[in-house]
């Protein structure tokens, strides 16, 4: 079973994410923030990490640059959510904006933790 870690500050989004994505059949890791998001990868290599953008202590640009910056992370797939017009495209795999529709949610997820690939904003 893949591992999907979800990253995001409001535990609402966490727990709907994580619904989401066991329904699908993965196993969902959460994190509050990016360092504690960092930590997690310690301990486990997810096939997907989707982190919000806006968040306190680091945020989701400050984590997807960490991720794309070290060796052992740079290839993990990532989708980036937000509420606000972010171009965070060049970083994520996938740029979301809050709300989304969750069925396209999931199919861009499971091509991106498949190792199918995906490449554009929604």
């Amino acid at each position: 079973m893949k591992t999907i870690l979800v990253v995001d500050d409001d535990s609402s989004m966490r727990f709907f994410l994580k619904m989401l994505f066991e329904s699908a059949g993965y196993h969902v890791a959460e994190a509050e923030h990016g360092v504690a998001a960092l930590e997690c990868l310690k301990e486990a290599r997810p096939a997907l990490v989707v982190t919000d953008l806006m968040m306190p202590v680091m945020d989701g640009m400050q984590l997807i640059k960490r991720l794309r910056s070290d060796p052992e992370t740079q290839s993990i797939p990532i989708i980036a959510t937000t509420a606000r017009l972010v171009d965070a495209a060049e970083a994520a795999d996938a740029v979301l904006r809050k709300p989304f529709d969750p069925d396209r949610f999931l199919e861009i997820a499971r091509s991106l933790a498949e190792g199918e690939g995906f490449k554009s904003n929604v």
